[in-house]
């Protein structure tokens, strides 16, 4: 059985991912000698390119949407098939040929298009089930929401207006989707932790200071719902697929492991579901309560309407005990992009401690992502403010 490993109390001190450890409970503590992460930007067709990669620990891509932009002049460049078919099974190839580890997760984000009558051609689905086919699970499907509509008619957002005769405005969201590759879902590697979102009356405790993830997460928080309210990307390098950071670093944080031990094992949370006092006042019970013989407090039970009445509701948070072994020897995991553009996933992967492979068609775009990469590690190498 493996021991736990103790954490110290999370706090911003010594965050030097590049240079040294990291102890805290948002990243597995691998000793002193822990090795810093590495990056490789690799350019070339990345249906050749996955070939050669070593084992990877999880894959963040946006892939060239169907028919929607050139990028170069290659004729292989995805995304410029006929059909849309094809496509799909373009991808598929891709992310089915990277020697990936079998507790990792791929996470894609795609979007759709419309026809020559102006029907959507349901891209996004279309791949999902190839993936299954394919023999994956989906784990996960999350909505990225870059505008959304209150009922006072006040948008939360924005969003790039399109012309629209007879119909809504298409680009107030796009889809993001985790598979993985594992007899059942939760056989897969993840740390729910790393992306709780703070809970009434606990301690918010950030899994990594802000300098190193804009999302704002709490260890002993709630887990999010698969809904994310993300503003669209923004960049100065001449790429117009632009994949927000935000978006990404979820992603990572959660599915891709921050260290590997040599024997290819993934260190795990150590967790414990603890009471708290929620604040809100006690006597609280799960489901409804009926109206039915208000002066029966037995009675009243039975009626909730629920399965699990009966029950006081006690809330409970997550605390972290340690960490199961970690072998000094190992190294941080890796993230692949294999569609990696200017580097976005890069750059998010190193701030959070995951070295980082990327590959792309095109020198001008590789070579902005290894300028990226570097310049993330020159920040790494600076110890931040408390």
């Amino acid at each position: 059985m493996s021991k736990a490993v103790e954490t110290k109390q999370e706090t911003n001190e010594g965050v030097r991912l590049h240079g040294g450890a990291v102890s805290n409970q948002g990243l597995p503590i691998a000793g002193g000698g822990r090795k810093p992460a590495t990056y490789e930007v690799i350019c070339g067709d990345a249906r050749e390119a996955v070939l050669a990669l070593p084992e990877v620990h999880g894959i963040v891509t946006s892939p060239p949407y169907f028919g929607k932009r050139t990028y170069g002049q290659s004729e292989a460049e995805v995304g410029q098939e006929a059909e849309v078919d094809p496509y799909v099974d373009a991808l598929v190839e891709v992310l089915s040929s990277v020697p990936l580890h079998p507790r990792a997760s791929i996470w894609v984000n795609i979007g759709d298009k419309r026809g020559d009558k102006g029907g959507l051609l349901d891209i996004p689905h279309r791949f999902t089930r190839a993936m299954c086919q394919a023999g994956y699970l989906l784990a996960d499907h999350v909505i990225w929401a870059k505008a959304v509509v209150l009922q006072d008619g006040t948008t939360v957002g924005g969003l790039m207006p399109e012309p629209a005769p007879g119909r809504l405005n298409g680009n107030g969201f796009e889809e993001m989707f985790r598979f993985v590759r594992t007899r059942k879902v939760s056989d897969a590697w993840t740390d729910t932790c790393a992306v709780a979102i703070p809970r009434s009356n606990v301690e918010d405790m950030r899994y990594l200071p802000k300098e190193l993830m804009s999302c704002h997460t709490s260890l002993e928080g709630r887990r999010p719902p698969n809904v994310w309210q993300v503003p669209m990307g923004q960049t100065r390098q001449n790429h117009f697929g632009v994949f927000p950071a935000s978006l990404v670093e979820r992603c990572i944080a959660m599915t891709c492991p921050a260290w590997v031990n040599a024997d290819a094992s993934l260190p795990e949370r150590i967790v414990e579901m603890v009471p708290y006092v929620e604040g809100r006042g006690t006597d609280r019970y799960l489901g409804k309560r009926s109206l039915v013989a208000a002066d029966d407090e037995g009675e009243m039970r039975e009626m909730c309407g629920r399965n699990d009445t009966g029950q006081t509701y006690v809330p409970h948070k997550p605390v972290t005990l340690g960490w199961t072994d970690c072998d000094p020897t190992g190294q941080p995991g890796i993230v692949l992009d294999p569609f990696a553009g200017t580097g976005t996933t890069g750059e998010d992967a190193l701030k959070l401690g995951r070295s980082f492979i990327g590959i792309d068609l095109y020198d001008e775009y590789c070579q902005i992502a290894r300028r990226r990469c570097e310049e993330t590690m020159r920040f790494l190498d600076v110890d931040l403010p408390p």
